[in-house]
């Protein structure tokens, strides 16, 4: 297994950061999770369980989403994914995912730090993988920007935020209001 540019301790700062900002008990089983597994919770390779990255895309001014539909999971959801190697942050595997599933060319605002902790459990279709333990960002783009469909979505699309898509990942259902007011209240606004 190639050792991450990102260590357990890095990582660890990362999810204090927002965990300290009140993500209730999510930050203790992120804790339990380093502990359990240490810097092997940092790949995909170190085990069923571990950490991801992902990215919440906003237009504050219109009040929209950028989504992917997620080609293994079916449906819509925000980007992320699994940490590479030579990510040294897991700031940095967000902005990355996010681009390459994105399409778009770049951000206007890249949150600073993670928005939220999330850890959802994973259908067969994701292999090995049964767990993810994800650290959420936030960047900011104008809806009028065309995305372009990755490898590994079907679709990628621009939403109102109150007209979300009827197969949204069932958690996104509760947690995108959440996640929306959190962006944008560390965009400042």
């Amino acid at each position: 297994m190639p050792s991450p540019v990102l260590d357990l301790d890095a990582a660890r700062a990362e999810v204090a950061a927002v965990s300290a900002q009140g993500s209730g008990d999510v930050g203790s089983d992120f804790e339990e999770l380093f502990a359990t597994f240490g810097a092997a919770a940092l790949l995909r390779e170190g085990g069923p369980e571990h950490l991801t990255a992902s990215c919440l895309v906003v237009d504050l001014e219109s009040r929209a989403v950028l989504l992917n539909h997620h080609r293994k999971a079916g449906l819509w959801g925000q980007f992320g994914g699994h940490l590479e190697p030579a990510d040294p942050s897991l700031r940095a595997a967000a902005h990355r995912e996010a681009l390459e599933e994105s399409g778009l060319a770049g951000f206007d605002w890249f949150s600073p730090a993670p928005v939220d902790l999330h850890v959802h459990d994973l259908s067969q279709a994701f292999g090995a993988c049964t767990r993810h333990f994800d650290v959420v960002f936030a960047a900011a783009a104008r809806a009028g920007t065309a995305p372009i469909v990755s490898e590994e979505s079907l679709d990628v699309r621009w939403f109102p935020l109150t007209d979300p898509p009827r197969d949204l990942m069932p958690d996104l259902v509760v947690r995108l209001p959440v996640l929306w007011r959190a962006a944008a209240a560390a965009a400042g606004h």
